[in-house]
């Protein structure tokens, strides 16, 4: 069988009207539409991993991503998001903004010390709002934050604190300095 190309002059041409969305699509509700479509496809592909490969794999494959986003997206962010400093407080509103600002999480900064500040998301979990993950899950996506404060500032402790996957009412991360 011979391929035969798009631009060949045998083909009949058959003009049409090209689709366009409804009225009523601004540009607002195009890229909400896009961000659900690409987290319902992150959210497919966690899924199907955990099913075909096991929770474990699905853990490391999942903490390998967040390292590699991690240092590819932090530091062009933080210039582009006008945030400046490495102290905990500088790295939790990277997070802030990115997560909650950006993504559209309902979230919070909380000073607890003069260097502890906790990072907080509130429910829905936009990623999983089945809660239908292991924690262990949650805790392999927190690599990112890990990571970022390997590459920016060693001397911020950096731990989760409470997950809604462990039943907690919402999940927060804690940035604290130590010496």
């Amino acid at each position: 069988m011979t391929e035969v190309r798009r631009d060949d002059p045998r083909l009949p041409v058959v003009e049409r009207e090209q689709p366009q969305l409804p009225e009523g699509w601004p540009e607002l509700r195009k890229a909400r539409a896009s961000a659900n479509t690409a987290w319902g496809y992150y959210r497919d592909l966690v899924k199907l991993l955990h099913e075909e490969i096991g929770e474990e794999r699905t853990s490391d494959i999942l903490c390998k991503l967040m390292k590699a986003n991690a240092r590819k997206y932090f530091k062009p962010s933080m210039e582009k998001f006008g945030i400046k400093g490495n102290d905990a407080w500088a790295l939790a509103s990277y997070f802030k903004l990115a997560t909650g600002d950006v993504i559209g999480y309902d979230a919070e900064l909380i000073q607890e010390g003069p260097r502890k500040v906790v990072y907080r998301l509130y429910p829905p979990c936009l990623w999983f709002p089945d809660l239908d993950i292991p924690p262990s899950f949650c805790l392999a996506e927190d690599c990112f934050e890990e990571e970022v404060v390997r590459m920016v500032n060693p001397k911020v402790k950096i731990y989760c604190r409470s997950l809604l996957t462990w039943g907690d009412p919402y999940c927060e991360t804690v940035f604290e300095e130590i010496d």
